[in-house]
């Protein structure tokens, strides 16, 4: 019950970056705002929850992570409550700033409970291959649910949705998560950074920098190469998602059995073959040709997620899980936002969307092959 409780902080966390996207041009007509407002929205809960989940992975090692939980799922609430009764476009960003703020607390502190939970490593690995899968699951999950919602019940439903969800998690979440002792009432286990800890977070921050950058080229090109409309297109992301929540406890029992090395290679030699297969996109291709670019990136990054979530909280002290979620958290969220940005910049500049295509298979697969040769020299 604990660990599903633990996952379902992860999904809410995941889901609100993307269930508002379908909801944006509404909320442009009924707030009567600019391009500005909508990317704002977006931007403003991404930035805060990038900038915060270093500070509150360590707060967490200090006060104890329930406590961290705890605050996660009421200011989160709370926020979500805000954003669906928000008269304008100023006060929805502000709302979606404390959302960030709530998700911050949730994102390492539900991993560092985990962590806390099972001493074991190997039963630690499978606990975060299912961790790690419900965060992938709610990635599908938010263009077709926030769709569904928008048509049927309009825009402010996409926050308000989360509101009987922290209800239930909140009381469950007083009752189940255990009392840690605090960094205070304990002996301080000395901290040693070295080549394990920093290689698994140099591939997870390269993993999001390719993976949300094709997301978004992908969606790019259904949506506006292709015209498909936007609920359609969440659907036909689905090869692309769905191998990554299925994956995420099979990847974790991989891990608890051979550890993460294995697990992590295939998933790199994935990534690399679905980059490449973005050289076989053509002005006149259509939706199937697409479809291999996202079985390899979904396969490779469903193996390869649980694995190095696994690979950087293994390489400190268990008393420092807050930190090392913290780190591995903020490595995926920021240098993941830097990929969207790059990966936007080069279709938007290129000669033609197929020929940016072209380019970032090139990209894509030699930082994988990057991400491949850290994973050899750092990851035992």
């Amino acid at each position: 019950m604990l660990l599903a409780l633990l996952c379902i902080g992860i999904f809410l966390v995941q889901l609100d970056v993307t269930v508002v996207n379908v909801a944006l041009p509404t909320i442009r007509v009924d707030l009567a705002t600019s391009l500005a407002g909508q990317q704002w929205v977006v931007a403003a809960y991404m930035i805060a929850l990038a900038g915060l989940l270093l500070l509150f992975g360590a707060l967490g090692d200090r006060i104890g992570h329930r406590r961290v939980v705890l605050a996660g799922l009421a200011v989160f609430g709370g926020a979500s409550l805000g954003c669906g009764v928000a008269p304008n476009i100023e006060l929805l960003v502000a709302a979606r700033v404390v959302q960030g703020v709530g998700a911050a607390l949730l994102l390492p502190g539900t991993l560092a409970v985990i962590t806390d939970l099972y001493a074991d490593k190997a039963a630690r690995a499978r606990a975060v291959g299912i961790w790690s899968g419900a965060g992938a699951l709610a990635l599908p999950s938010g263009p077709l649910l926030g769709g569904a919602l928008v048509s049927g019940l309009g825009w402010r439903a996409v926050f308000l949705i989360n509101l009987p969800i922290i209800a239930i998690a909140l009381p469950v979440a007083w009752r189940l998560v255990p009392h840690q002792q605090t960094e205070q009432e304990r002996t301080k286990t000395r901290l040693r950074i070295g080549p394990d800890f920093i290689g698994p977070n140099v591939v997870a921050g390269l993993m999001n920098f390719v993976g949300l950058g094709t997301v978004l080229v992908l969606t790019l090109y259904l949506q506006e190469h292709l015209s498909q409309q936007a609920f359609r297109a969440g659907l036909e992301l689905i090869p692309l998602f769905l191998p990554l929540a299925v994956l995420g406890p099979i990847s974790g029992r991989i891990t608890a059995r051979y550890g993460p090395k294995l697990p992590m290679t295939i998933g790199l030699a994935l990534g690399v073959i679905g980059s490449a297969f973005l050289l076989g996109v053509h002005d006149t291709s259509r939706y199937a040709a697409v479809v291999p670019v996202q079985l390899g990136l979904g396969l490779g990054m469903g193996f390869l997620t649980a694995a190095v979530v696994h690979a950087s909280i293994a390489a400190l002290p268990q008393d420092r899980a807050g930190l090392a979620s913290g780190v591995n958290n903020t490595s995926r969220q920021a240098v993941g936002a830097l990929g969207i940005g790059v990966y936007g910049a080069v279709v938007g500049h290129a000669p033609s969307f197929v020929s940016g295509l072209h380019l970032l298979a090139w990209v894509g697969g030699g930082l994988w092959a990057v991400a491949l040769g850290i994973t050899w020299l750092t990851v035992e």
